[in-house]
């Protein structure tokens, strides 16, 4: 292990949470160059306990022409703690020696780990060798989505193309009035959202991120917009995990009108079945409202599906939460007992136009968690996020 001299100081009073710390670009070169090839940890000073640090290049913000530079110190912390911290580096650790068996092949990667199969035009992300989610991006379909999503015991989240919104795929994003074209269904004679490339992907120890360049096409193949969609993963265990979002809609092929249409979402999820407020689910708002009933066309921070997966009842839930900094704060929800939900649509406010030139940037973090919304803690996880 050897220290470099540099001190952090690290507050944080959830855990397992990872702390972001923003650095200055140079004191940000001169750590990479000075980490080489070699593992970054933060020490205790006294009890010499360590943790998985990173650096990291990228902002959630993006153009069409490539993601903001945000240079960033991430820390994950594994246990409740504040004070200073020292950094220090290590020789990368042996990578495990075991046969990964055929169903797990990302058995011995570490952290973030993104495996783009091209061929399959899909992305596989798993945390610290375990399946994560994957996110799909054929223009064989007509929209990019994120599908499965794994929580406590590995037990799916999300359902896609149920039988009733054939759709809904997961967590997705769409509008079905744009400047007239409908890019939400999937229907003959509508518009589609193309991938066009990955300006980020990036994996590490503590965080990855994916940002996704999207053209959204009109039924004849017009140029609607562009979106950027970046999706920063952090890695923590399946009992507690959360990842951030940023969509953020471009107009760069003139002025650009969203109808006042409830069929769209930035992004929308669809939970698994058995999650649903029909089934052994519970909705709950930050506001303290129960259900589809009193959530519905309401405003919150955040809104949560808990219930029970499986044979064996396994006690899980996933929040949405809204940061203060979205453009649409604070926005009205669209919630139904039967499983979707969406923080972000422009149903509500009467539709939006968007100026030629301008974009427009939805911000959210997605939790998931065991126990039910009390028992993870949710109210405390927002304060968390947003502070």
């Amino acid at each position: 292990m050897q220290e470099c001299g540099k001190k952090i100081v690290v507050t944080c009073t959830m855990a397992p949470t990872v702390v972001k710390l923003p650095i200055s670009e140079s004191e940000y070169d001169a750590l990479l160059a000075w980490q080489g090839e070699n593992d970054l940890w933060a020490q205790e000073l006294g009890t010499g306990k360590k943790y998985r640090a990173q650096l990291f290049g990228y902002s959630m913000d993006a153009t069409p022409a490539g993601a903001k530079k945000d240079t960033n110190l991430f820390v994950l912390m594994d246990e409740i703690y504040n004070g200073e911290l020292i950094l220090c580096t290590a020789q990368p650790e042996p990578q495990a020696q075991e046969k990964c068996p055929m169903y797990n092949p990302w058995m011995n990667t570490r952290g973030i780990h993104f495996d783009h199969q091209e061929k399959r035009r899909r992305v596989m992300i798993s945390c610290d060798g375990t399946p994560y989610t994957r996110y799909y991006y054929s223009a064989d379909m007509p929209k990019p989505y994120l599908y499965p999503l794994y929580g406590p015991k590995m037990k799916n989240l999300i359902q896609d193309g149920p039988g009733d919104h054939i759709h809904h795929h997961g967590i997705w994003w769409g509008h079905d009035e744009v400047n007239g074209h409908q890019v939400y269904h999937e229907f003959q004679g509508e518009g589609m959202q193309l991938h066009k490339e990955f300006l980020v992907l990036e994996g590490g120890p503590v965080v990855g991120q994916m940002t996704a360049l999207i053209d959204w096409l009109s039924e004849s193949d017009e140029l609607l917009l562009q979106e950027t969609r970046t999706i920063r993963f952090f890695n923590l265990p399946a009992e507690e995990r959360y990842f951030d979002l940023c969509t953020q809609l471009h107009a760069v092929a003139g002025e650009v009108h969203f109808g006042t249409t409830k069929e769209g979402g930035f992004p929308f999820i669809r939970v698994n079945e058995q999650l649903c407020a029909d089934q052994t689910g519970t909705l709950t708002a930050s506001t303290g409202k129960v259900g589809e009933a009193q959530i519905y066309t309401t405003q919150a921070d955040w809104v949560d599906y808990s219930g029970y997966i499986g044979k064996d009842k396994v006690s899980a839930g996933i929040t949405v939460m809204m940061d203060p900094k979205s453009d649409d704060y604070p926005n009205q929800w669209f919630v139904r007992d039967y499983g979707p939900f969406t923080p972000s649509n422009f149903h509500f406010c009467g539709g939006y136009t968007l100026g030629a030139g301008e974009t427009y940037s939805f911000r959210h973090r997605i939790y998931t968690h065991a126990g039910s919304c009390k028992e993870a803690g949710v109210a405390q996880r927002y304060q968390e996020y947003v502070n």
